[in-house]
């Protein structure tokens, strides 16, 4: 309470740090959560003036208010179809307030840093949760230090199956975007502390060890473009150079640390077996089969699996009627029909998003995604860490569920859109203004 009154920035990168790393305690007695009650307290913070702080308006600006109109739809068509829960509320509730805080904290500062620091933190909390799983129990799922110390009871179904586990492909989400913001701002000369380049070996270790090749393409395809696009310009072609030697090392030091964490965790063959199938064997099946070379049927497992039951979310769509495809069938509906023969979700984050919320949510989406995108790209000098962290997720949700309307993805976005209202803000105090003997 102390430093929400007198230090909110300090509470901001909590809330931040455990939204991001999915970070979540339920309370006795309570029918919302930890991470619910920070939100709601710093929501009410921020809604006190103050004297010497100027902000843009969150709700009546033009880019930000499609996020509340978002969300507005989406619990108009989970109304609609009686699949509105009390969970669902608190979600949206949690989306609007994180966004609403990344765009406040943003302005109140003028830079990004409160969100990169709560990503660092949470990037790291994610990478000791991977080392924790891999050092006492050998195999998935990934267990959480915090649920362990906090002595919080893992729920199991009939099956004895663990109930609402964190998919491991999330920590290679997380890892990524970390690496990604950290390479960033190194080849920008942005970077607040030059120590941080030394978590760029252990955000790629923390992909590797979540086994997400998602993750792990699209972190290697930025990279890819942002050194190459460095080494156009003078300015940042000898810091990309000295990048690559930095990224090369990471690399070569990241595959010897991996490839010795059999031995070291003592690790179960099966689970290492597993790892090198999602890793190697799969990737390598998929492209043979593609190129038409022969192939282990095999190797192919979850990738092949998850093209199947993309062609069976399209195919659900496709049967749907048309007001039902035009404005979809409302959250978790593909799982609650069993359109996919299962109680799952398409994992395919672009077809959940078409089919529950219709041709009409999934253009909206669209919409204010790629205005933000490019508004970002016309108003910086330089590529934003933040929008690729929105590309980064974009990429990472094709073979996922509910990234693209999640509470991270409006986290960045928002913040993404007041970083392009300030640079543009700027840019116009520093045009000079146009006068006749200038034109003459």
């Amino acid at each position: 309470m102390y430093l929400l009154v007198v230090k909110p920035e300090v509470v901001a990168v909590f809330f931040f740090t455990i939204s991001i790393a999915d970070i979540n305690i339920s309370l006795p007695g309570i029918p919302v959560n930890m991470r619910a009650i920070i939100g709601l307290a710093l929501f009410a913070r921020m809604l006190i003036p103050e004297k010497k702080a100027r902000h843009y308006p969150f709700f009546f600006s033009a880019p930000t208010v499609n996020i509340v109109l978002l969300v507005a739809y989406t619990i108009f068509i989970t109304v609609c179809y009686e699949l509105l829960t009390f969970d669902f509320i608190k979600t949206c509730a949690t989306t609007l307030i994180i966004a609403y805080a990344g765009y406040y904290f943003f302005t109140k500062a003028n830079n990004a840093n409160l969100l990169k620091t709560s990503l660092y933190i949470a990037g790291v909390i994610c990478f000791a949760d991977l080392v924790y799983t891999y050092y006492a129990y050998g195999s998935f799922p990934v267990q959480r230090i915090y649920m362990d110390v906090l002595k919080i009871p893992i729920n199991y179904d009939e099956d004895g199956e663990i109930i609402e586990i964190i998919n491991h492909n999330f920590y290679g989400l997380i890892c990524g975007m970390t690496f990604l913001t950290i390479l960033t701002d190194y080849l920008n000369n942005n970077l607040k502390h030059k120590l941080l380049i030394l978590l760029v070996p252990v955000m790629f270790l923390g992909i590797l060890m979540s086994t997400s090749r998602s993750s792990l393409l699209a972190v290697l395809g930025i990279s890819i473009f942002l050194i190459g696009r460095a080494f156009k310009d003078r300015e940042r072609s000898k810091r990309a150079i000295s990048l690559v030697t930095i990224i090369f090392s990471a690399l070569i030091l990241s595959l010897l640390v991996f490839a010795s964490l059999g031995t070291v965790f003592k690790l179960d063959t099966k689970f290492i077996e597993n790892i090198a199938l999602r890793l190697v064997d799969e990737p390598v099946a998929v492209l043979n089969k593609q190129l038409g070379l022969s192939y282990n049927v095999n190797s192919l497992n979850a990738m092949e699996w998850r093209k199947e039951t993309s062609a069976t979310a399209f195919e659900a769509f496709l049967n749907l009627n048309f007001r039902e495809q035009l404005f979809g069938i409302g959250y978790w509906g593909y799982a609650t029909r069993k359109l996919g023969h299962n109680n799952l979700p398409p994992h395919n984050g672009i077809l959940m998003l078409l089919i529950e919320f219709g041709i009409t949510g999934l253009v909206f989406w669209s919409f204010m995604i790629l205005n933000a995108l490019k508004k970002s790209i016309k108003s910086n000098k330089t590529i934003s860490p933040l929008l690729l962290c929105v590309i980064f997720i974009i990429i990472f949700s094709v073979g996922q569920n509910s990234e693209l309307t999640g509470s991270t993805m409006f986290l960045f976005v928002s913040t993404l859109m007041a970083e392009t209202i300030y640079n543009s803000s700027i840019r116009r105090k520093l045009t000079p203004p146009v006068t006749l003997k200038a034109v003459i």
